[in-house]
């Protein structure tokens, strides 16, 4: 949303009087305007000295809350009343201070990053068993057991060479007093259940706010409910729960919730996708749960009513060459767009990759890698330009580091992973690495241009346009995901990639494809014949480019 007037259900969803409060909130129905305000609401409940908690999964959404909050409630209000944190690094701030009520070792604890674990695994060796390993300290840890508990449960799974590998692996983590990312959240739910400690921040808290409640593990909605029991938001869609295999439980988490909050507020206005977008969204949407179709908040806003088109090409190569020539059409008839490119897996996205990072024509921003990150750019470059002249690249990284919240573990792995980049550079000092970056506006979490992306990243994001690639079986759906709940959670990653778009979405399938024994053809995903559009062809996307752009 652009404005700050709310629609009827959305201030019935901000203003509810209830204590408890679930609100439904599809992609682009205003959910984080909607949280903004809701905040406001109880901050006029809160007691003396309260503040309202705001718990995201990403520090992406951390920011958009941030922003949006210090609209609606002005800068110091904002920042005096409400604290908003990831749940990693609010799980990581319960540890720092309390850990050692559990005899945590605080003077040579040493926090994680999310590859902590991974790169433990590889150096223990671990070849094709990582990630079997990686599973069963996950599901362990996803209980509020101590140190030696972790260890016994590991050993009571049946014996194989990953269960080895898990044991040695956390037996040396324990030795080196290092966290794993999953520890964080384990030592929390601990410290949480202590009474003592909980009574401490419900007596801080007078409010909290969860976003994106379907992406919760159980753990998680512990340590949210946990933290403050007085009035407790809940705010998500259900439709869009992609992270079972991240530990999320989305049946059980809306079950729980339901009990406590009763009957939710659902959001019905898209406030983000044209009527063309929305059509194709819709098609997708009915076929996840019968009746949950959104209509456009403002139909007469969008020039031509938007556009969707689904596109067949012969292979990979034609589509990377046909796609890359569109992006330079919608990047010249409608400048400050953002082209979002999106595929369910890496490797889909190859020949695209190539085909586009080569070019100079229009601003790229491959968003796995932390150096496109513009607000990390931001503070990488900032804190360079007060370090002497000649300071190494080494020395750099620690004096950004410095200035990283201990607490914030997301920002320190995003700041480690750009020096990685910047290291690789060649140049002597930081202040010639740094030169070489791009120079990107850090108050734009989504700028004009071509941005490069996966499902998953691109959750909670929008671009102006979204290619959508790759509607073939082995793609969307994969493999692995193919049969039962996994299939129906890959139906949702379609959903969430498509309802990325704003005015249009282009959906690509290709007919030819090279495999480990040469050329194949995949079949079309089940869901391609589903997919509404208004458009078959580029010449036709093309002219309801020419006929909205600007004279």
């Amino acid at each position: 949303m652009t404005g700050m007037v709310l629609s009827r259900e959305q201030i019935d969803a901000a203003t509810s009087d209830k204590d408890h409060l679930l609100i439904i909130a599809p992609p682009g129905c205003g959910k984080t305007e909607v949280l903004a305000h809701r905040a406001a609401h109880q901050i006029g409940m809160l007691a003396r000295n309260q503040r309202v908690l705001a718990l995201t999964f990403t520090k992406r959404a951390r920011s958009n809350l941030e922003d949006r909050l210090r609209t609606v409630l002005g800068n110091s209000r904002a920042r005096r009343q409400v604290v908003v944190r990831n749940l990693h690094g609010f799980a990581t701030e319960v540890v720092l201070a309390h850990g050692r009520t559990i005899s945590l070792n605080m003077e040579t604890l040493k926090l994680p990053t999310t590859t902590t674990m991974r790169r433990a695994m590889e150096q223990a060796g671990g070849g094709s068993n990582i990630y079997d390993a990686e599973r069963i300290l996950s599901e362990i840890k996803r209980g509020p057991l101590s140190d030696i508990e972790v260890l016994t449960a590991v050993r009571q799974y049946p014996a194989s060479a990953a269960r080895d590998l898990a044991e040695e692996v956390e037996r040396i983590r324990q030795e080196a007093n290092q966290l794993h990312y999953d520890d964080l959240l384990r030592h929390a739910q601990r410290l949480l259940r202590i009474p003592a400690v909980a009574q401490l921040y419900q007596a801080h808290f007078g409010a909290v706010l969860v976003d994106e409640f379907q992406d919760l593990s159980m753990q998680q909605l512990e340590l949210a409910m946990l933290s403050c029991s007085s009035r407790q938001t809940f705010a998500g869609d259900p439709l869009q729960g992609i992270y079972s295999w991240a530990g999320a439980a989305p049946i059980e988490v809306e079950a729980h919730i339901r009990k406590i909050c009763g009957e939710p507020v659902r959001l019905h206005e898209s406030y983000r996708s044209s009527p063309r977008v929305l059509e194709t969204v819709n098609s997708i949407s009915e076929l996840v749960a019968p009746g949950s179709s959104l209509i456009s908040a403002q139909p007469d806003r969008w020039p031509g009513g938007g556009c969707s088109a689904t596109l067949e090409f012969q292979d990979r190569a034609a589509e990377a060459e046909s796609l890359y020539r569109l992006a330079l059409e919608v990047s010249k008839r409608h400048p400050e767009s953002s082209i979002g490119i999106i595929s369910r897996a890496a490797w889909r996205r190859e020949d695209i990759d190539r085909m586009f990072t080569q070019q100079t024509e229009m601003p790229v921003r491959r968003w796995e890698l932390a150096i496109d990150d513009p607000r990390i750019v931001a503070l990488i470059k900032a804190t360079i330009a007060a370090l002497p002249r000649g300071t190494r690249i080494p020395e750099a990284r620690l004096a950004v580091l410095d200035t990283v919240d201990p607490a914030d573990v997301d920002t320190r792995e995003l700041v480690e992973d750009a020096f990685d980049t910047l290291e690789q550079s060649g140049a002597n000092t930081a202040q010639a690495a740094v030169n070489s970056i791009r120079v990107t506006d850090p108050t734009r979490t989504i700028g004009p241009g071509v941005h490069v992306l996966n499902a998953h990243t691109g959750k909670g994001q929008q671009f102006d346009w979204v290619f959508l690639l790759g509607l073939e079986e082995g793609h969307i759906p994969t493999k692995r995901n193919s049969t039962g709940m996994a299939l129906a959670e890959e139906q949702r990653v379609l959903l969430v990639m498509l309802s990325r778009a704003r005015h249009g979405v282009v959906v690509t399938r290709v007919h030819t494809m090279e495999g480990l024994y040469g050329p194949y053809q995949p079949k079309p995903s089940r869901w391609w014949s589903d997919i509404q559009s208004n458009s078959s062809s580029i010449a036709e996307i093309e002219a309801h480019l020419a006929s909205t752009a600007s004279p």
